[in-house]
């Protein structure tokens, strides 16, 4: 495998844990959405919507860890949790608000009329909630991301996948 391949590979093994993480988060909240909007069919345009909101957001967290920044916070383990989410989650919210306002966009042609119509339109009760869902998985995901480097990934797979029988 040439050094491209090699860093193709290297780049899917370490987006896979949050691509699944999120594809199932996001699956989730687009359920929670046609639910509260009395709107029971999920489309494959919504599902594709939401796989590919996972493959950003897991691309991104990629991103953000590369960054410097990402490491400014203190050395414990549970103010690194919060840092990152905390980062995570502006990302997040700015991508949630983008992909409210491409449809009005389209819509009405240009962007300020656009936010101007999504603002009025737009159940911002329903907004909140599904980005705490967003707020609550990413604080999750960095827990258990934060676990799994602490206690290591060949004990992680023990304790999952391991017979109990013999405990």
């Amino acid at each position: 495998m040439g050094r491209i391949g090699a860093i193709v590979v290297k780049e899917i093994r370490e987006a896979l844990p949050a691509t699944i993480f999120f594809l199932f988060l996001f699956h989730m909240i687009g359920f929670t959405k046609a639910v509260a909007l009395d709107d029971y069919s999920f489309t494959a345009l919504r599902s594709a919507g939401a796989t590919l909101g996972a493959l950003i957001v897991a691309k991104a967290i990629l991103l953000v860890d590369a960054l410097p920044i990402s490491r400014l916070s203190s050395s414990s383990r549970i103010y690194q949790v919060i840092w990152k989410t905390l980062m995570y989650g502006v990302m997040a919210l700015v991508f949630r608000f983008v992909e409210e306002l491409i449809p009005f966009v389209s819509k009405h042609g240009s962007l300020a009329p656009a936010m101007e119509a999504m603002f009025g339109e737009v159940s911002w009760p329903l907004f909140t909630i599904l980005s705490l869902w967003i707020l609550g998985g990413l604080f999750l995901y960095c827990l258990a991301v934060e676990l799994v480097r602490a206690i290591g990934v060949h004990k992680i797979r023990g304790v999952l996948f391991s017979d109990q029988e013999g405990a």
